[in-house]
């Protein structure tokens, strides 16, 4: 059986108390409706990492770690946070396409593996069709709840993330462990990972990392990201960068463009400044996959997208849910899943456009 994540009741109320103290500072507060609070969340992440760790099966023997992970983990993002809406972002097919197109090794170091040791599977193919079943199965149940699904062809989910919550008017909360929307925070948009089980605003990442939202994605141009395969500065740790660009742990904006400037500038001072001078091309290459406040998109995903926000979630189907749970064979996975159900999704149905 699941356990409910670790999550002191005291400091979680104390820490959503905070975060709305600090999104609603006007004490002549508007009445709520669809898009006051929108839980955008990385759907894809938030699936891989409950199939890699949870190793639950049913009566049959079918692995269901990944279907019960994510929607417990859905359960638990919205009583936590108590959002208006809630949009669940995936991953389209073929989603690195852009980006290989800009870099060719984009991601090009991510072989095909396992990603648990379960004895349930007994080979890659095994594990690779749990998770596609999984999934599948996975949209058939988020489709009978009241929230909506975007999933766009070629799109990563970073950049639907990114589009929505720089396109959305009010308060946003992003749910993901992937430190690339760090750079996004502001104001009206907020970062929660399920991982540290910490909220990040401004102030939390200047408090944390010693930067701020906007001067992260600037270290991260110039140091490179293994994960993605792509390139830093040759020699230029995180001791090095920070001593030779103050600037970047101030309270003020510096980009990317101003430290290569800097570097341009004093290139006889300093071997790193020469390596980052002739570094300019894939800097620049970085910044264009690193950066989530520059996001190009076709017209028609534009559309999609605008369109998805002036829409109704779907409607609340909670006999389907169960048909489908019993059909499945659950059982407990989810305890008291009908009490889970209403406490979680009612009140959602409240907010329409």
């Amino acid at each position: 059986m699941l356990k409910k994540p670790k999550t002191p009741k005291n400091s979680m109320k104390k820490t959503y108390k905070d975060i709305l103290n600090n999104l609603h500072e006007d004490s002549t507060l508007e009445p709520l409706h669809l898009n006051s609070r929108v839980l955008l969340i990385d759907s894809m992440n938030t699936f891989l990492r409950s199939f890699s760790i949870i190793n639950m099966v049913n009566p049959q023997g079918n692995h269901i770690g990944g279907l019960v992970g994510f929607l417990k983990s859905l359960g638990y993002a919205i009583k936590l946070i108590q959002p208006t809406r809630v949009i669940l972002v995936f991953d389209g097919q073929g989603n690195i396409t852009n980006r290989r197109n800009t870099y060719e090794g984009y991601k090009a170091n991510r072989k095909i593996k396992r990603v648990t040791k379960f004895k349930v599977f007994s080979s890659l193919e095994e594990e690779s069709s749990s998770i596609a079943d999984q999934m599948m199965r996975l949209l058939d149940y988020l489709k009978t709840l009241p929230i909506n699904i975007s999933i766009i062809d070629k799109i990563e989910a970073d950049d639907t993330i990114a589009y929505l919550s720089q396109k959305l008017k009010d308060d946003v909360i992003i749910y993901s462990a992937d430190q690339d929307f760090l750079q996004l925070i502001n104001d009206k948009v907020t970062v929660y990972s399920p991982i540290k089980k910490k909220f990040y605003r401004p102030n939390d990442v200047y408090t944390q990392y010693g930067l701020l939202p906007t001067n992260f994605l600037t270290m991260k141009c110039l140091m490179g990201d293994k994960s993605d395969n792509l390139p830093g500065v040759k020699g230029l740790g995180p001791k090095k960068l920070f001593k030779l660009f103050p600037e970047l742990k101030g309270k003020t904006d510096y980009t990317l463009q101003e430290a290569y400037k800097k570097a341009s500038d004093n290139v006889d001072e300093h071997q790193l400044y020469g390596n980052i001078h002739l570094f300019k091309k894939q800097l620049e290459i970085n910044h264009q996959l690193m950066s989530l406040k520059d996001i190009e998109l076709l017209d028609k995903d534009e559309d999609e997208l605008d369109n998805l926000i002036v829409s109704n979630p779907h409607n609340f189907n909670k006999l389907k849910f169960m048909k489908m749970y019993e059909e499945d064979l659950l059982g407990r996975a989810i305890p008291n899943v009908e009490f889970w159900l209403s406490e979680v999704f009612s009140y959602l149905h409240r907010y329409k456009i």
